[in-house]
């Protein structure tokens, strides 16, 4: 059901900064970027065929912020921990388009779980419009 690790979420304190390292520094491609209102908020970083780097500018101390594994079956993922007793967020389609779940391992740290569809920015590329950020 799990197959890979999917991305490592990051939060920076300077966007274009973090570009310029990523991309230009180390060769990382940016596979898709973030906005709201028409403002760069983050960027996803490619790392081989499907992990990545995901970056969002957060008016914090910088650091990991989650990490998050792929599925090839996320219903029978979400059906296999609540039989497990795990709870999980109900599935929902994020601003990548890609399905996901959100659950919490014994220490409380949040971690994500990835569906990717054929509508993924992880697939296609873009500018994802994320409301939340």
């Amino acid at each position: 059901m799990l197959t890979r690790l999917a991305h490592i979420c990051i939060q920076v304190a300077d966007i274009h900064r973090t570009i310029a390292f990523y991309r230009d520094g180390i060769g990382l491609p940016v596979q898709f970027t973030f906005r709201k209102d028409g403002d760069l908020r983050g960027a996803y970083f490619r790392i081989g065929k499907d992990s990545f780097i995901e970056a969002f500018l957060v008016p914090a101390p910088a650091g990991i912020i989650h990490f998050c594994l792929e599925s090839d079956d996320i219903d029978g993922f979400i059906a296999a921990a609540a039989a497990w007793g795990i709870a999980c967020t109900p599935k929902r389609r994020a601003a990548d388009r890609s399905w996901q779940t959100w659950l919490r391992d014994p220490d409380g740290n949040a971690f994500e779980i990835h569906h990717y569809t054929a509508e993924s920015m992880q697939r296609l590329g873009g500018v994802a419009e994320a409301a939340w950020l």
